[in-house]
């Protein structure tokens, strides 16, 4: 079965810069499937902020949805009309009423004048993933979104269609498009605060959008910094599953059973985060300590997973852990260097 991702770089997201000249740059010559670069020190781009343009009773201002707005239920009946004509009718028109700006993402549109002259077979863009934002958004009672049904249903909606309109728009610079589901809210899942919130409630979130993602031809992702409940995002429809290898290893390794089953699918892979993305892991690393500690998880799955190596191998992808964005800027630099390092050992 062949897998053509295989080995494949990119990156996260985030960069600590301003301006995004200077980070596509570095993406376009450290990574083999470019993504564009949030920039993380602008406010208007902050992972809780920057994709809700045109949620229905959203106000930036006070950073909540706010359903007693007079105009909330309108917004609401609007926005599902649009949704039908998207997703059911595949009608694309109204995706530019959900249009990212430039405002809120400086570097993806910046990203899409570079790229268009260039020849790409496959790009990368991203989006806060639902669970993340229901659980990080308030509504004016203080009360999380993630708790009510309605409310849940309506920001998995919209996650798909930013989602949507942001692959529509890198189709236009490369053949293929990867769209990542940032989700490291997940890593609070089972806690007391969500007791009430089973695997079934997020697999049904995080599928909805994988699917509808499929059907408009597009790889969906997701990347999980921290440690979760592995079985949710094995046993969904993922097609690239990204972690944090470095510091995470050995919570994922013992999910054997479901990454044996995730792998054995076609298009399905394991991105590894090889590379630390936090300040004192990255200054006390270096190429050789990313290969020698890549080698050992490496060995380790494949013999848990009764696999042949080369076979795991086809079903790897490497990125650093995490976003960049709260590197300094030499730090993120060092972070791709040794990422674009270690792909020319391992392939």
């Amino acid at each position: 079965m062949e897998k053509d991702l295989s080995l494949k770089t990119t990156h996260i997201g985030s960069f600590p810069f301003e301006e995004p000249e200077e980070p596509i740059t570095l993406t376009f010559e450290h990574v083999d499937i470019p993504a564009w670069p949030q920039l993380s020190k602008r406010k208007q781009e902050s992972m809780i902020i920057q994709f809700n343009e045109k949620l229905p009773g959203f106000d930036a201002e006070k950073g909540i949805i706010d359903t007693s707005s007079p105009k909330f239920e309108e917004e609401m009946l609007k926005f599902y009309e649009d949704y039908l004509q998207i997703v059911e009718e595949k009608n694309l028109e109204p995706l530019n009423t959900y249009a990212i700006s430039s405002e809120y993402a400086k570097g993806f549109h910046r990203f899409l004048e570079i790229a268009k002259e260039k020849d790409l077979d496959v790009v990368k863009g991203q989006v806060t993933g639902p669970f993340t934002l229901a659980i990080a958004l308030k509504i004016e009672t203080g009360e999380n979104p993630i708790f009510r049904e309605d409310l849940r249903d309506l920001i998995v909606k919209f996650v798909t269609i930013k989602a949507l309109y942001q692959a529509e728009a890198l189709k236009k610079v490369g053949k293929r498009v990867i769209i990542f589901l940032d989700e490291p809210g997940l890593s609070g899942f089972g806690s007391s605060a969500f007791i009430t919130i089973s695997k079934d409630d997020v697999l049904v979130m995080l599928n909805e959008i994988f699917q509808i993602l499929k059907d408009f031809g597009v790889i969906p992702g997701i990347h999980v910094c921290a440690n979760t409940s592995w079985d949710i995002v094995l046993d969904s429809e993922v097609e690239i599953l990204n972690f944090d290898s470095f510091s995470y290893f050995d919570k994922f390794a013992i999910y054997a059973d479901n990454i044996k089953k995730f792998i054995s699918k076609e298009n399905t892979y394991i991105a590894w985060g090889v590379v630390p993305t936090d300040s004192e892991n990255l200054e006390a690393t270096n190429l050789e300590k990313v290969l020698e500690k890549f080698n050992e998880q490496f060995t380790q799955l494949a013999n848990a997973l009764k696999s042949e190596k080369e076979e795991l191998l086809k079903s790897s992808m490497f990125t650093p852990a995490c976003g960049l964005g709260s590197l300094k800027k030499e730090q993120a630099k060092k972070a791709l260097e040794i990422l674009k390092a270690f792909k020319e050992k391992i392939a």
